[in-house]
């Protein structure tokens, strides 16, 4: 997301917004000999000391290249791997930045299959991100063959592809002007949403889809195919005809119920008034969103993934390659082709699998090996032994869903995860993996597990908590392993000496953990050995309700449930009919996007309020100027709701700052006229 965080500091005695030092431009991938770099553009109207700022890749492991000097309002910086081959290349350009990122052992560069650039300022606060990819959407010929990446315009989303071009001539343009640079930005149209994932004969499908133009938009306009080609039907912003909120951003329009196996493609087309134009999903008509009305998707299931394989098993070329395994559990048989298998949840057309028939019962091993010219069913991917997922999505046409897929926690070498028993809710570590058959014959790798958690409560009740259950039949030596909340980071808290014996339950509070874990099902819970490297037991949980708990149905087995009544420190023994509806108790100041977003001219602030406090809410132009101050009291524990009108006041970028005990959260918003 464009400028995740702004915050508000003082250069030379001047208040300055940062997170207008934006980048402009990337050469991940040159022609002959390698030679990246990074354009940092100031859109500032002042000058901006970035001493101390760093910029790093997607990498936390990597050592971030850090950034001295000032950049003019309107300048440059170029960030670059290799200063000598830098200079040698572009002989005159500057400013350069004195440090190199591409050096040393904890060095990085820029993937030439995509990757990260990530700008934080001196306080390691993140100021601007770009996550870029080789192809897809994003423009191809930047990937080695001459161009850089270029952003159109720096007041551009430039996480959106279609902000960013070619550059015209080979090499790019550092430290000048991009030659893709257009006066007059194109719209942006954005994340669509289908709000019926799959439609029956019954139901009429709300089809939304995020749409702004810094100029302002002529129209936006959804285009059906129901087979006789595609007609076009307006997209409201004005609360009706589908649309949840009037001057959101968010336009909406109605597909009318269709008959039985009915095949709907659709697109969004958002226009300026200058007729350029932007689609959701890009490059349409020949990318499309569809569905198949009353279409079931077949009973295929993930049921095992190794990403470490040492000696397990070899591919078709010899090698001991990643690899994820699908299982068709349907009673006929399942043609897999134009289905996509993926290592997020997130990324419905990741790889697509080619036509191939699986019989009822029969396994399949995808390699996820980032070697395509091995076979189609190479992935283009890998998996990483950090932990990821793995996921299977259904065709385009019918309707990209998901069908089944699943977190995983940090894999050692030749250990692998999967679902023991096969129709278990939750997959495990499993000690002998078994690709292309079922999982039963395998021993589970850790006898012990995270058994019971709870992750919210009410006032004054037991907070967030995890139990540890021994299932085995021997003593396990707990010292030295490891707790976690988060993939990638698994060694936050250490276990101190401590031997469980068999049956044996720990639990473990939220003040010892000195973390606790999301109600919204943000978070995961790790248990790694004390080497931080082997994984004992992972679970990627959804969102909680207070005072309720989760666990498996009895000790140490692979079906989850919720309890009603925590049973911490002894026998899982559910009695949750109806867990309700989670409730989420935000443990901080939360801050969310103002409503709608860009606005004309009255637009609402909230802010939720974790305890009784003072709060200062102010208003500020993009200048850093102060325009108005919302609130100056103390408010109550809870959201609150407050709202601004922008009446007299000129079309521009505004920002709000809520400032209470100890901590500020800030935000920014659009007024268009």
């Amino acid at each position: 997301m464009k400028r995740i965080l702004w915050i508000l500091f003082l250069i030379a005695g001047q208040s300055v917004l940062a997170g207008d030092i934006v980048i402009n431009e990337i050469m991940y991938h040159s022609v002959g000999t390698e030679v990246e770099f990074v354009e940092l553009y100031n859109a500032t109207g002042s000058d901006v000391n970035v001493q101390d700022w760093t910029i790093l890749d997607d990498n936390d492991g990597h050592k971030p290249c850090k950034l001295s000097g000032t950049i003019p309002a309107g300048g440059y910086l170029i960030v670059t791997g290799n200063l000598t081959q830098f200079t040698a290349r572009y002989p005159g350009v500057s400013p350069v930045n004195t440090n190199v990122y591409d050096t040393g052992s904890e060095a990085w560069s820029l993937g030439n299959a995509g990757d990260a650039v990530r700008l934080y300022d001196a306080a390691k606060v993140l100021q601007d991100i770009v996550v870029y990819e080789d192809g897809g959407d994003w423009p191809a010929s930047a990937d080695g063959n001459g161009p850089s990446l270029e952003l159109l315009n720096p007041a551009m989303d430039n996480n959106n592809p279609s902000s960013w071009d070619p550059s015209t001539g080979n090499g790019g343009t550092p430290g000048r002007i991009n030659s893709a640079y257009t006066e007059n930005a194109a719209p942006i149209a954005r994340d669509g949403t289908r709000l019926t994932a799959l439609p029956t004969a019954a139901d009429a499908v709300v089809v939304t889809v995020q749409a702004f133009d810094i100029e302002g938009l002529a129209s936006v306009s959804l285009l059906v195919n129901t087979g006789s080609g595609y007609i076009s039907t307006p997209m409201n912003d004005n609360g009706s005809g589908g649309d949840a909120a009037a001057g959101d951003s968010m336009y909406s329009a109605v597909i009318p119920a269709q008959p039985g196996g009915t095949l709907v493609k659709y697109y969004a087309l958002a226009t300026d008034a200058v007729g350029q134009t932007d689609t959701w999903p890009n490059q349409a008509p020949a990318s499309y969103e569809a569905y198949t009305v009353g279409y079931k998707p077949p009973k295929l299931r993930v049921t095992e993934a190794l990403a470490v394989n040492g000696h397990v098993n070899q591919d078709n070329s010899g090698e001991y390659d990643d690899w994820i395994e699908i299982h068709n559990e349907d009673a006929a048989t399942v043609n897999i082709g134009g289905m996509f298998i993926s290592s997020s949840v997130n990324s419905p057309q990741m790889f697509q699998l080619p036509s191939r028939n699986l019989a009822p019962d029969e396994y399949l091993i995808i390699w996820a090996d980032d070697d395509t010219q091995q076979g189609n069913l190479h992935a283009d991917f890998k998996l990483s032994s950090e932990g990821e997922d793995v996921a299977l999505f259904e065709t385009i046409d019918h309707g990209n869903v998901l069908i089944h897929g699943w977190k995983f926690g940090r894999m050692s070498e030749d250990i692998s995860m999967g679902f023991k028993p096969m129709d278990a809710t939750a997959p495990e570590y499993l000690k002998n993996p078994t690709p292309g058959a079922s999982n039963e014959t395998s021993e589970l790798f850790s006898p012990v597990c995270i058994n019971e958690f709870q992750s919210t409560s009410n006032f004054g009740g037991t907070d967030d908590w995890v139990e540890i259950f021994n299932r085995g039949s021997a003593p396990f030596d707990l010292t030295g392993c490891y707790l976690s909340d988060e993939r990638g980071e698994n060694t936050k808290w250490k276990f101190p000496g401590k031997i469980i014996q068999p049956g044996e339950y720990l639990v473990i509070y939220e003040d010892v953990l000195d973390f606790g874990f999301s109600s919204e099902g943000q978070d995961v819970i790790m248990l790694s050995a004390a080497d931080s490297l082997t994984g004992l037991d992972f679970y990627d949980f959804g969102p909680q309700t207070a005072d309720k708990s989760e666990g498996r149905s009895t000790d140490g087995v692979a079906y989850w449930t919720k309890f009603d009544n925590p049973t911490r420190g002894s026998a899982n023994i559910s009695s949750c009919v109806d867990c309700g509806e989670p409730a989420a108790v935000p443990e901080d100041l939360v801050l969310y996007a103002n409503y709608p977003n860009p606005f004309n001219p009255v637009t609402t602030l909230s802010f939720y309020v974790p305890k009784t406090e003072k709060i200062i809410l102010k208003i500020f132009d993009a200048s850093g100027r102060e325009t108005a101050m919302l609130a100056d009291g103390v408010f109550q524990r809870g959201r609150h709701d407050l709202t601004w009108n922008a009446e007299g006041r000129t079309t521009g970028v505004y920002f709000f700052s809520v400032q209470g005990a100890g901590f500020r959260k800030t935000g920014k918003m659009l007024l268009i006229r």
